[in-house]
């Protein structure tokens, strides 16, 4: 059976749309790839900051846990939480509620949603509304919790 013109043409069309289709959608698939790998790069290297310090846990962590937690959740004190955090293994250890870090993983560390201000349960760390950590302070926390909280 032999097509008609009309047919031929309506069927190389199809043919056409068909393959234009494809071609788009592959177009885009790869726009949106280099669109994503150029934003990633490009906001590395805009912001100019440098890969984060390793931070110590004597020289960095352990001056803000003295300033902000030791004097009420210290062994000596008998605390409803159980987190004493006056030695590296007690901290590491945890309290009542669980560990209070999960080294790698500072979004489901207890130890930083208790210091936001709508904390998981009880009330926000540390009490006191004269003495709260710096901005800079909670973000040493959170970088030392998500390199590892390695006891260095």
């Amino acid at each position: 059976m032999d097509q008609s013109r009309g047919e031929k043409q309506l069927n190389a069309q199809t043919v056409n749309r068909g393959q234009v289709k494809r071609i788009l959608i592959l177009s885009c698939s790869l726009l949106a790839g280099v669109v994503v790998l150029t934003g990633n790069a490009a906001a590395q290297d805009s912001s100019g900051a440098k890969p984060a310090k390793e931070i110590s846990y004597t020289k960095d962590v352990v001056p803000i846990f003295e300033k902000f937690c030791a004097t009420c959740h210290n062994a000596d004190e008998d605390h409803p939480s159980q987190l004493f955090m006056d030695s590296y293994e007690t901290l590491m250890k945890g309290g009542k509620h669980g560990k209070a870090i999960q080294p790698g993983n500072s979004k489901e560390s207890l130890l930083l949603q208790k210091m936001n201000p709508t904390p998981p349960f009880g009330k926000k760390m540390p009490p006191s509304k004269k003495l709260i950590p710096t901005t800079e302070q909670i973000e040493t926390l959170r970088q030392w919790i998500d390199q590892g909280a390695k006891r260095n």
